[in-house]
């Protein structure tokens, strides 16, 4: 699992209509790599370096996609009809082209980002997959994020796929948290999908945090709904 961009929240862009948009603030990542006493000081250096280049690499895309020629489409009826015959207590922003979607059960709490990007008059040169699989990671990195107290060491399941035929593709990956003080344990559940489709990027990233099993089960539920509701 990539890193978990600690800071970066994606409803923070600034929107001027179709045309360039101001990326959201990421932090600075720390990775702590505990080596080996066999893996000599070289061979360490090197794997740093490389590291470090695919980071480049992909913060890189980052800056060009959110820099490129794109606007987003609304997603009103998508969330319309996915929250239908939700149980959670929920309320929903629709500001930055960003659907933000605040939800609350009996013993916790997450969020739901929807987002439509038009990318008809982008130049961006990347291949479909490329964009899926950069912007994807990206996203749910921000998502995961917003459990907190949560690291990647409490999840107990996770799955990535990208897949691509012809002129559409779609991205997905999620993750199940179980995590415990001695006192309480708590229940998580993580999820990004992603469709590229007809020029349009579509993304529903949620993540909810309780201490209710039952509840992350409804929350699973309700991601499934949103993930039918997307074309493919």
């Amino acid at each position: 699992m990539k890193n978990i961009l600690i800071l970066a929240v994606l409803s923070a862009v600034i929107l001027t209509g179709c045309g360039n948009i101001s990326p959201p603030f990421k932090a600075e990542q720390t990775t702590v790599t505990t080596a080996a006493p066999t893996v000599s000081a070289a061979a360490s250096s090197e794997a740093e370096s490389t590291v470090d280049e695919e980071q480049v690499k992909y913060d890189t895309f980052i800056a060009e996609f959110f820099d490129s020629n794109i606007c987003f489409a609304d997603t009103s009826t998508l969330v319309t009809e996915a929250m239908k015959g939700s149980s959670f207590e929920n309320e929903i922003d629709n500001s930055n082209g960003v659907n933000k979607i605040t939800l609350k059960g009996s013993n916790g709490g997450g969020m739901i980002d929807v987002l439509c990007i038009d990318l008809s008059q982008s130049d961006l040169d990347n291949d479909m997959e490329y964009i899926l699989e950069n912007f994807g990671d990206y996203y749910f990195g921000q998502t995961s994020a917003q459990m907190s107290g949560i690291t990647e060491d409490d999840f107990v399941s996770s799955y990535r796929m990208t897949s691509s035929v012809v002129s559409k593709g779609k991205y997905q990956q999620y993750g199940s948290v179980q995590k415990s003080d001695g006192m309480a344990t708590q229940f998580g559940y993580t999820e990004t999908y992603a469709v590229l489709s007809e020029n349009k990027l579509t993304v529903v990233s949620g993540a909810y945090l309780s201490t209710d099993m039952m509840e992350r089960q409804s929350f699973s539920q309700l991601m499934s709904q949103f993930v039918e509701n997307v074309k493919y």
